[in-house]
């Protein structure tokens, strides 16, 4: 099967600058109106702006270090690890204002595939097509990209600016729009019309292409958020809980006639060579192996980079361009001690998914001035007759508590949960605590693997690179059981939101030989706080922490509580994110339309 490509004709190239009127370049319009629409009057051209829609996601976002850093390194389940420094404003709401430009990018460009779908809805009524199931097709991939994001915008940033038309001409005034309209006027009725309109195959085969199952999974997901909108208990929050639950119903229960099948085991769910064809994958962001099919050849898809600790150079360990073990890391996000132990004993998913034990791929001979994790077996450990030889078990990252007595006796560097974390608090100890080497020396998360060592298979170009080129889930079929469980626990059905639990997650995919009993939950089990810890050990890493906390209040009290490196940072009014100052600056309305509340109050440069 085909990727998506990215192709930008003259038109639609005058059509992309002017989707930035109302976000980032208001001084700016199209000047090839006539052009494009001359252009936008066939199948061709609207499927030059269906393709177009897919851009950004792939430039900007799925793969690249922004979603990391805003939407799970903000969360309760991981630390940006990095000098404990870089992104601070994001991740640790240190100084959280709207002068961030990540926060700025996501407004910008999430806005200009809003004006890209409104293009194709508006025009696509009066477009020929000889096939009217292609026709419907092309509507309906707009329509779900419309649905997602919105649904994206009205949760970073609350009410805003609500946009059904394709922008053609500058507009230097924008008002905002409250977000249950926006939800109830576009998200959920595109969401639906998607379910209509798209199929079970993606249109020619195209990786990547929103399909039937995806718009059902979307459809879930955002009447689930509409219901926090509503008064607990009430009529209204009941309906949407009713919306979410038959929509991720519907996926579970037509598995195959959606082209959904699960893995025999969890493991196999993540492995590089399933990637490129993943059968549990709803929708999809993809990346090429050809460096000209990547909106930016340099910068596709780096995520296996991001979740390392420090390897490299570290006893015995060098990371080299065939050393597939060993690729690139930049040791952005390590995991909170909070989310290392929400994994149970009999819970097969933390070894799918962490990996704690490493070993050299040459030798090495402990010293006095080895330098790095050397330093470490001075103070834990005696260093003679210390000697490691390729293939031997080098370093050893646990979660686990690890006795002196233990450490002393092993030929390999042993750095366990409580050198990394504070025991009494759960914070990330500081480097003058316990030295930089060992705050960056933590198990690595292997969801977004490049390489397996039993396959073929490399989603990478050399091991040494940064250039990957793996697909990213944006949506996966274990979502549908979790929310279906966190719907029927909301309309007081705690007994199905169990069964779901037990037969479509908690199966023999997940769970230990031995440990059956032990794993089920019961209906007294399902609250909202179990639905939380399971899609933290489940979905981790995919993009939904932050809106998970978010959409069932927790954000600030599971952020403060969990993760004491974000501690009293985060507070009430960071359940949305700043409006962008560059948005702002260009509006001849900035004061009416305003700052979210807590940032600090607009002010006209």
């Amino acid at each position: 099967m085909k990727n998506v490509k990215y192709k930008v004709s003259v038109a639609l190239a005058a059509l992309l600058a002017a989707a930035g009127l109302q976000s980032c370049d208001l001084d700016e319009y199209n000047p090839s109106g006539s052009t494009a629409d001359v252009v936008f009057s066939t199948p061709e051209g609207i499927e030059s702006l269906v393709n177009a829609m897919y851009f950004n996601f792939r430039w900007k976002y799925f793969g690249r270090e922004d979603p990391v850093l805003y939407i799970e390194g903000s969360t309760d389940l991981w630390l940006n690890q990095s000098n404990q420094n870089y992104g601070q404003k994001m991740t640790r709401y240190e100084g959280l204002q709207g002068d961030v430009g990540q926060i700025a990018n996501v407004w910008n460009r999430v806005y200009d595939d809003i004006n890209l779908a409104n293009a194709v809805i508006n025009r696509i009524g009066g477009v020929t097509y000889s096939n009217p199931v292609d026709k419907a097709v092309h509507e309906g991939e707009a329509r779900w990209l419309r649905s997602y994001c919105y649904w994206w915008l009205v949760e970073f940033f609350g009410d805003i600016e609500l946009r059904l038309e394709e922008t053609s001409a500058p507009n230097f005034y924008a008002y905002r729009t409250p977000a249950t309209e926006i939800y109830d006027k576009v998200i959920i009725p595109d969401a639906e019309l998607a379910c209509k309109q798209l199929q079970v195959e993606p249109r020619g085969g195209l990786v990547g292409a929103y399909t039937r199952k995806a718009a059902y999974g979307l459809l879930a997901r955002v009447c689930l958020t509409r219901a926090a909108y509503c008064t607990e208990g009430s009529a209204e929050q009941k309906a949407f809980y009713e919306k979410a639950l038959t929509a991720a119903d519907y996926v579970i229960q037509n598995k195959a006639a959606l082209g959904i099948a699960l893995y025999p085991t969890y493991d196999e769910i993540w492995r590089a060579e399933n990637n490129k064809t993943n059968t549990e994958y709803l929708a999809v962001v993809t990346h090429s192996s050809i460096s000209g099919n990547n909106p930016q050849s340099k910068n596709p898809n780096r995520l296996h980079c991001y979740f390392s600790p420090k390897l490299n150079g570290h006893v015995g360990i060098e990371t080299t361009a065939d050393s597939w073990e060993y690729f690139k890391e930049s040791n952005l996000m390590m995991p909170t001690k909070y989310f290392l132990q929400l994994f149970e004993e009999g819970d097969l998913r933390y070894d799918v998914l962490f990996q704690e034990k490493f070993y050299a791929n040459k030798d090495f001979e402990w010293t006095e001035d080895s330098g790095d994790l050397a330093n470490y077996k001075k103070e834990y450990a005696p260093i003679e007759n210390k000697k490691v030889n390729a293939g031997d078990l080098a370093l050893y990252f646990t979660r686990k508590r690890i006795s002196d007595e233990e450490k002393a006796k092993a030929s390999y560097a042993v750095v366990d949960i409580d050198m990394l974390y504070d025991p009494a608090t759960g914070r990330l100890k500081t480097a003058e605590e316990a030295s930089t080497q060992i705050i960056a020396s933590f198990p690595r998360f292997k969801k977004y693997r490049i390489y397996d060592p039993y396959s073929d298979v490399k989603l990478l170009t050399v091991a040494n690179g940064v250039v990957g080129f793996a697909d990213v889930p944006i949506m996966r079929y274990a979502e549908m059981p979790l929310i279906a469980a966190e719907a029927c626990i909301g309309l007081g059905r705690t007994s199905d939101a169990a069964n779901y639990i037990n037969n479509e997650i908690r199966t023999s995919r997940v769970v230990k030989p031995g440990y059956e009993q032990a794993m089920k939950v019961s209906a007294s089990d399902m609250t909202v706080e179990f639905i939380l810890e399971e899609r933290a050990r489940e979905l981790c890493g995919e993009w939904l922490r932050w809106f998970d906390l978010k959409r069932t209040g927790k954000l600030v009290e599971y952020c403060s509580k969990h993760n004491p490196n974000i501690g009293s940072n985060i507070q009430p009014y960071h359940n949305l994110r700043p409006i962008p100052n560059t948005f702002l600056d260009k509006l001849l309305n900035p004061e009416e339309f305003g700052q979210n509340p807590g940032y600090d109050p607009y002010v006209a440069k």
